[in-house]
């Protein structure tokens, strides 16, 4: 076809407010108007007679646009530029020859995300479902990719929401240097993401392409001039074994994600039939605690802590149970996790800091021996940027002295954020909280910061313990964490003692403190004052 015959002039197409493309029935460009060329940034001649599919993506199959669709424009710097097209408005045939309009207009962002310019869910949806269309007709495989940031919410607590919307932009950024511009990368909401890769040989294709992803977070982001190292988790499931409807295909991906996150994080999973169900029961389960929370159906039980020297109870850790009204007392292992996916663990921790301090203070206003009573704190409680104030609020309301109150933090949670940690601990010692690392030797501390934490104990995992009596080498670390605490200054607590022979080793170890079932399983607060009223009466301190 040659322009002549085409009856609208370039001085007509100039005055139009959009990008207007003129091609024949087979996409090539025929004619465009100068808000089109401003827009991409090309001249007319290195558009003229190029198919449009190479300036625009989201055309791969041109009989399927409908009448406005969402569409992504690429301009000649590489950038992607989100449109609304109205495509096929006038067919017009001229002298026997056919030809297509196309007007491109600025989208008014409902289909992207305002924060990553990647497409949202709604976007998703029909990128899905126009890619199931086209792998049944082409009888093609594609997977979708459902990724979930490993403890984001830890950032947004810590280094607040502007840093987290940093972070989520830079993850965008890695994502689509990891997939490349032949899939889509979208974003659900919040810390999620999805990646539709499609025309994929296999599914190894689709675990390669979950690798890559994986691969750009070894690299540490940066916030607040700090080094943050995250993770990601992955589901992956295939069209069409694993679903053939847009929402089933997202709701397996998503299961195996929570698959991944229980196998470790970091890493990836394929939809299987039982994550599904496990997916279902943690739902049940975070409703389950919203409404533990409101009804006040936590307790705390108490386990005394011995000062093998004297044979002293010095202290009492507050461990969570849940009285569960249908499937009775649950153990922590059993609801921390899922408390601490969802957030809910901030609340659970301010209730039991507040409920250990009350017992506390009943415990002394009853005429007993001074003691403390030791809290683990989680990640996200220890590093808010509040945590201080919220204990000095606390230990008020509660009229406790700060001596009386311990709080236990792991290894791991000081390494998230050495700086953060180092200061925070400094101003929970300047209240005169005693403080502990728990489960010391299992995590990833670095003995150069050892020295900067200003801590008073470390309590030594039950996993060197439990084996302390059969394997020489629990028995040879114990004693290397044991002296390297007493040349730091720092007092020792050997937890998970079951035994007396597992007692005497840790004896032989010069450990200073012993909890464990061979002095007493956890109580009930009333049972754990009869306890060390009659551990005092029998051993005569």
């Amino acid at each position: 076809m040659t322009l002549g015959v085409i009856p609208l002039s370039n001085n007509l197409l100039d005055q139009i407010a959009a990008s207007v493309l003129i091609t024949d029935l087979s996409g090539r460009i025929l004619k465009v108007n100068s808000c089109f060329l401003e827009k991409s940034g090309y001249s007319f001649s290195e558009v003229l007679g190029k198919r449009i599919e190479a300036f625009i993506e989201g055309l791969e199959d041109r009989d399927d646009i409908m009448a406005e669709e969402e569409i992504l424009l690429k301009t000649k710097d590489k950038e992607i530029v989100p449109q609304q097209i109205f495509a096929n408005l006038m067919n017009r045939t001229v002298n026997g020859e056919s030809f297509h309009i196309w007007i491109l207009k600025d989208y008014p962002m409902c289909g992207y995300d305002p924060l990553t310019n990647l497409p949202n869910r709604h976007y998703l949806d029909k990128k899905i479902n126009k890619a199931i269309t086209r792998a049944r007709k082409n009888q093609s495989l594609f997977a979708v990719l459902f990724l979930d940031l490993d403890r984001f919410k830890f950032v947004n607590d810590t280094f607040g929401h502007s840093c987290g919307d940093q972070l989520l932009q830079e993850v965008s950024y890695r994502m689509k240097q990891a997939v490349g511009s032949t899939h889509t990368i979208a974003r659900m909401g919040g810390d999620e993401f999805v990646c539709l890769a499609e025309n994929l040989e296999d599914e190894r294709e689709a675990e390669g392409i979950a690798k890559r992803i994986i691969d750009q977070f070894s690299l540490p982001f940066s916030l607040k001039e700090t080094e943050l190292y995250m993770t990601t988790s992955i589901g992956i499931s295939l069209y069409p074994f694993d679903g053939d409807e847009a929402d089933i295909l997202l709701t397996n991906a998503d299961s195996a994600m929570y698959g991944a996150k229980k196998r470790g994080r970091n890493q990836f999973a394929k939809a299987k039939a039982e994550w599904n169900a496990g997916s279902f029961e943690k739902l049940l389960m975070e409703s389950s605690l919203r409404k533990a929370i409101k009804e006040e159906e936590f307790l705390l039980y108490f386990q005394p802590q011995v000062n093998v020297k004297n044979n002293q109870i010095t202290s009492m850790e507050a461990l969570i149970r849940w009285n569960h009204p249908d499937l009775g007392l649950l153990m922590p292992g059993e609801f921390i996790p899922i408390a601490e996916e969802s957030g809910l663990i901030l609340q659970i921790g301010d209730w039991v800091l507040r409920q250990a301090c009350q017992k506390m203070k009943e415990w002394l206003n009853d005429g007993n021996v001074p003691i403390r009573v030791a809290v683990n704190l989680a990640a996200g409680q220890f590093l808010q940027s509040d945590f201080v104030e919220k204990v000095k609020r606390i230990l008020k309301e509660t009229s406790l002295s700060a001596a009386h109150l311990e709080l236990e933090i792991t290894e791991n949670m000081v390494m998230n954020d050495v700086q953060t940690a180092i200061q925070v601990l400094r101003q929970l010692k300047e209240l005169g909280v005693y403080l502990s690392i728990d489960d010391f030797g299992t995590g990833y501390s670095s003995l150069n910061y050892l020295k900067e934490f200003t801590v008073d104990t470390l309590k030594i995992d039950r996993s060197f313990i439990y084996d302390i009596e059969e394997d020489p080498n629990s028995v040879a670390l114990t004693k290397a964490i044991t002296t390297l605490a007493h040349d730091l200054k720092l007092n020792v607590v050997a937890e998970g003692v079951e035994t007396f022979k597992q007692l005497k080793l840790v004896k032989q170890c010069s450990c200073d403190f012993v909890q464990g079932y061979y002095f007493s399983k956890p109580l009930r607060y009333e049972e754990a004052v009869l306890y060390i009223q009659d551990f005092a009466t029998r051993t005569g301190t």
